[in-house]
Formats: C-alpha cells, structure tokens, sequence
C-alpha cells in the first residue's frame, strides 16, 4: 500500500514483514523543516538589510545639513554592525541548507561560500572597530 498526502510518501507492505520507511519519512520531514527555516533565516537577514537601509537613509537625509562628516562615519558604523549581522544570518541559513544529508557538491559549495562570507565578515568588523575607533576619538 502507498500512502501520498502529497507531503509525505509512505510505502507500507501488507505481509508479514510490514516495512515503514521511516529513516526515509523522518529525513524528509528533517529536509522540510530545514527548508523551511533556511527560508526563515533568509527572510530575517533581507529584512535586518531593509531596516537598516531605511534607517540609514532617514538619518542621512536629516543629518546632511549638519556636521555632515560626523554623521557620515555614525551612519557608516551603524550600517556596518547592521551588514555584518545580516551576513550571520544569511549563513547560518546556508549552514541549514546543507546540514540534512549533504552531498559534496553541496559541502563544496558552502565552504566556498562561507570563506567568502567569513572574509567579508572579517573586513566588515575591521572596518567597524576602526570607525568606533575614531567615533571615540573625537
């Protein structure tokens, strides 16, 4: 007997030797809510990005009629911290996405993108640490 609620297939023999393939059931279900919280996570990053990007705007638009240098490196800061954060999430998500029965086309992949992630991310917080720097200074 097959079982399909077009979001699960179960195969069930009706014999003695029953067989329920669950290792195949419970990898789906785990692929499913990995998609899923890729998506989330995905989701959560784009939206750090809007806010940050309209938060950023505003201020700059209100603050670039006064002391606008000081403003400007402010804003720089704090769009950083926002970026870095959203480059977290954003790999976390590709974590997610291959976390449930890789292949190595998908490990590949990651690492490759992860080291781009990562480089990005470590200039990101230089640059940050170097504009909190001089925040501090003046």
């Amino acid at each position: 007997m097959l079982i399909d609620n077009g979001f699960l297939m179960i195969a069930v023999e009706s014999a003695p030797g029953q067989t329920i393939w669950l290792a195949h059931v419970s990898e789906r279900l785990l692929q499913e809510f990995a998609l899923l919280l890729k998506t989330v996570l995905e989701f959560v990053a784009i939206l750090i990005i809007a806010v940050s990007l309209m938060t950023t705007l505003k201020k700059l638009v209100r603050w670039k009629l006064r002391q606008f240098q000081m403003a400007r490196q402010t804003i720089r800061l704090e769009l950083g911290l926002s970026l870095a954060l959203s480059l977290e999430f954003l790999l976390a998500a590709d974590i997610v996405g291959t976390a449930v029965s890789p292949s190595w086309d998908a490990i590949a992949r990651l690492a490759a993108i992860t080291g781009i992630r990562t480089f990005l991310n470590f200039f990101l917080q230089r640059e940050v640490r170097e504009l909190q720097a001089m925040e501090q200074s003046m």
